[in-house]
């Protein structure tokens, strides 16, 4: 069998309530060429019995003899794929019927020389029941965007050549969270931009937050993962990184309750780098206007 265009990589672990939703959309996308590869990450539920009922041959399962962490998976999906191109899906979120026929053309003809491609997005908030479109803004370059905090969806919207895989590496199966952010950082050492399509492309859907001490755990191993490459180029973007970063883990303490410490995280943020106050502003006014949580 030739190569596909693109291979969809969708991973998944006790997904059984949203994993249909999620192969359905690249199933029914327009652009055709395209291999399914799901990676189940060692369910213990009907996650793999709802893909097998979904009926399209282009559809694969891979099962993962134990949970590796969506990190994990993602590199396994890679490992199987044979497209020219890669794509990846989270279980719980989907894409929209031309996300790759919009997607695919715009990279392949852009004239920036990037490799990697990124989308706007709708996002649904389970505990408000709010849709609420993201439009990440550049601010200065793609870097300096990523390091200040700007919200990508990263695991549902991204589209890159297998080229970047090959040079950038696999994802960091120590990180539990944050893998996609610091696959894009790796990237970017290499490549200097990437593409962004305007067009909302996907629907991201927000269920619950994850406890603090995961993502302060996360937020440390990515921060030691670039602090020296940072600090040699630019020590003031290592700042702005450990200030967002802090900003981050901050907002998950304080919708655990634990406001106090989010009021301290949140000081040590600013102390670190106080420009960083202009863009907590912003935040705080998009929150406000749009009523948007985040």
């Amino acid at each position: 069998m030739s190569a596909p265009k693109v291979s969809a990589i969708i991973t998944g672990y006790n997904s059984e309530k949203t994993i249909r939703r999620a192969v359905e959309s690249v199933v029914a996308q327009t652009f055709r060429d395209v291999e399914i590869i799901f990676i189940d990450d060692a369910s213990t539920d009907r996650t793999v019995a709802e893909v097998e009922s979904i009926p399209d041959h282009r559809i694969r399962i891979v099962r993962n003899g134990k949970n590796r962490g969506i990190g994990g998976a993602k590199n396994v999906g890679v490992a199987q794929s044979r497209g020219t191109y890669i794509a990846f899906l989270d279980s719980d979120d989907e894409w929209l019927p031309n996300k790759l026929a919009v997607q695919l053309p715009a990279l392949e003809n852009n004239g920036c020389g990037s490799s990697l491609s990124f989308t706007a997005f709708w996002v649904h908030r389970a505990e408000t029941d709010k849709v609420v479109l993201r439009l990440p803004s550049r601010h200065g370059d793609w870097l300096h965007s990523i390091l200040l905090g700007e919200t990508f969806s990263l695991g549902s919207t991204l589209l890159a050549t297998r080229r970047c895989f090959d040079e950038v590496g696999p994802f960091d199966e120590r990180l539990t969270r944050l893998q996609d952010r610091d696959w894009t950082l790796r990237y970017l050492r290499r490549w200097s931009d990437f593409l962004f399509v305007s067009e909302p492309l996907a629907h991201i859907y927000n269920s619950g937050w994850p406890r603090p001490e995961i993502v302060a755990r996360a937020v440390e191993l990515l921060y030691r993962a670039h602090e020296d490459h940072l600090n040699t180029s630019n020590p003031a973007l290592a700042r702005l990184f450990w200030a967002s970063l802090c900003f981050e883990t901050a907002v998950h303490e304080y919708r655990s309750g634990r406001r106090a410490a989010a009021a301290r995280r949140l000081c040590k943020a600013l102390a670190t780098h106080p420009p960083y106050v202009g863009y907590l502003a912003g935040r705080l006014q998009r929150k406000l206007v749009d009523g948007d949580a985040t």
